[in-house]
């Protein structure tokens, strides 16, 4: 194999430029046109900023200050949601780019990395979508290339001490975005035993490392640990529950599990998920079979990269065949995947006799699925195959909310609107006119969520008031929680919604009149 000119070159920054910026500018397009209305968490999140708090029921409040900034700057559009997203992909793709080509010095392999990054379909969701995986992958990306700049010297130097102050900063706005940061230092405390075992650790290291771990975790736990001192500390019961699955019966669960790997590797793109096993093979080699105290940068690059990638990815997929997990549970180790990914792709790409045709054919498959992303939503395709119908119809929704409140009710003024789902409570909350409050009442066998430990209509001087409740698809028959809660409670409401003219989602309203102060909370002590 021929071995590319590994040294700096402006030419490479430039073209990474142009790479991160044309993202960017897709990415802006896609949320500004309107092209999907937000996703249930995503409203949720928004939801959160109008009750500031030191942290929330599922995840720390780093998600809900990001939202409260943009939406200073934007107003509370969609666009205001997620332009904290859109931005925070710029500074992984760059923080990406910046680690392999300054801290690896890797010049050559940068671009191959970048690429891989900003054609995986996962890493382009959460460019567009505001969610916790985003900030917790860009200060996780951070911390990643601060613990390899802290570990490059040569065991008779001293590393600088900026490494550390910027793992403990990464640190601690990691943990404050999602408690998977604390992972990192798991991962890192590996990391750096091999080398220490393999006589490749810098001087003075584990001190620092240490006291800057300590320093992150307490400043980053402070505030979600105050927050659950007076909520009973129900996060962290709701996340015992969820990574553990208490209270589910043991089975292996083949059919979910294929189902979670199918994901993955859809979600890697099943080209990248290729060339990661091929720069995972590679790096194995080097990373567990190299010679015991031979100072290789390589070493170290191809150990880091796999340490943080197999292990977290291989855990969360394969728990799917004992519980149930979700697909965006591995996001992080997504960043990791692309610097193996990167490595095999500039392996492949320089092997001697490499035809152009092949070249071509794999970077244009590459851009045009990455294309399909974000004209999915536009394509004419059967509800039931487009994974984008559920995001649709949420602003008709609220439109038909109004119409109803303006119609059916003698006062309008005193109508508030509620769901026996969090999700439909947010995306009420944002897509109904003015943008009331909403509710989430504990109508049907459900998980707490962070609307439980909010006042309730009553508490917000509502009694008396009527209300319009909001139900998932299409269902009949009564409920009983809602008719304690009305003097009156009307029959199902069959909804379709719409999107830019094309049928949207279905929903089942009821009109309900005279609310009597009942609130029924049925599931307490569920997390």
């Amino acid at each position: 194999m021929t071995s590319p000119k590994n040294t700096y070159s402006p030419t490479r920054d430039l073209i990474a430029l142009v790479i991160i910026a044309l993202s960017f500018a897709v990415r802006y397009w896609f949320v500004d046109s309107g092209q999907l209305n937000l996703v249930q968490d995503e409203a949720q999140y928004w939801d959160w900023i109008r009750r500031p708090q030191l942290s929330y029921y599922s995840k720390g409040p780093l998600i809900a200050w990001m939202i409260a900034a943009w939406t200073e700057v934007f107003g509370n559009t969609e666009l205001g949601v997620r332009f904290g997203s859109i931005i925070g992909m710029t500074g992984i793709q760059a923080a990406l780019y910046i680690g392999v080509s300054r801290i690896w010095r890797e010049y050559s392999m940068a671009i191959f990395v970048l690429l891989v990054a900003v054609t995986m379909p996962l890493l382009n969701g959460l460019g567009i979508l505001a969610t916790t995986d985003n900030p917790l992958i860009f200060c996780w990306t951070v911390a990643f290339f601060a613990l390899a700049a802290a570990t490059r010297n040569t065991p008779d130097s001293t590393p600088s001490n900026w490494p550390f102050f910027i793992l403990g900063f990464c640190v601690a706005i990691g943990i404050l975005a999602k408690y998977m940061m604390l992972s990192f230092l798991g991962l890192g405390i590996i990391y750096a035993l091999i080398l220490q075992l393999r006589g490749q650790m810098p001087s003075r290291f584990w001190r620092r490392f240490f006291l800057a771990s300590l320093i992150g975790t307490i400043v980053g736990l402070a505030p979600i640990i105050l927050w659950n001192m007076h909520n009973d500390w129900v996060a962290y019961k709701h996340v015992a529950k969820l990574s553990t699955g208490v209270g589910r019966e043991f089975s292996v669960r083949f059919m979910p599990f294929l189902e979670m790997l199918g994901a993955q590797i859809g979600l890697l793109a099943p080209w990248w998920f290729i060339f990661i096993l091929m720069g995972s093979k590679k790096a194995l080699g080097k990373s567990f079979v190299g010679p015991v105290g031979a100072f290789d940068a390589k070493y170290r690059r191809d150990l880091q990269s796999v340490l943080f990638f197999w292990p977290l990815w291989a855990i969360i997929t394969f728990k799917a065949l004992f519980s149930k997990v979700e697909a965006n549970w591995t996001a992080v180790a997504f960043m990791a995947g692309a610097l193996l990914g990167g490595m095999g792709l500039h392996a492949w790409w320089h092997a001697p006799n490499r035809k152009m045709r092949g070249k071509f054919i794999l970077v244009t498959t590459a851009i045009a699925v990455t294309g399909l992303i974000y004209v999915a939503p536009i394509l004419p395709v059967p509800d039931n195959l487009n994974p984008t119908h559920r995001l649709k119809g949420w602003e008709d929704l609220g439109t038909k909310i109004e119409q109803l409140t303006q119609t059916e009710f003698n006062d309008p003024a005193k109508v508030f609107a509620m769901s026996d789902n969090y999700g439909f409570t947010s995306e009420l909350a944002f897509y109904i006119p003015g943008q009331p409050i909403t509710y989430c009442p504990w109508t049907d066998n459900r998980r707490m969520n962070q609307y439980d430990l909010w006042p309730n209509p009553e508490a917000n001087g509502q009694l008396g008031w009527d209300g319009i409740m909001v139900r998932k698809r299409f269902q009949k028959g009564r409920i009983a929680e809602l008719e304690k809660m009305f003097d009156s409670v009307s029959e199902p409401i069959f909804y379709e919604s719409s999107f830019n003219g094309q049928p949207a989602r279905k929903f089942t309203l009821i009109i309900c009149k005279g609310y009597n102060g009942y609130w029924p909370q049925l599931g307490l002590g569920k997390y």
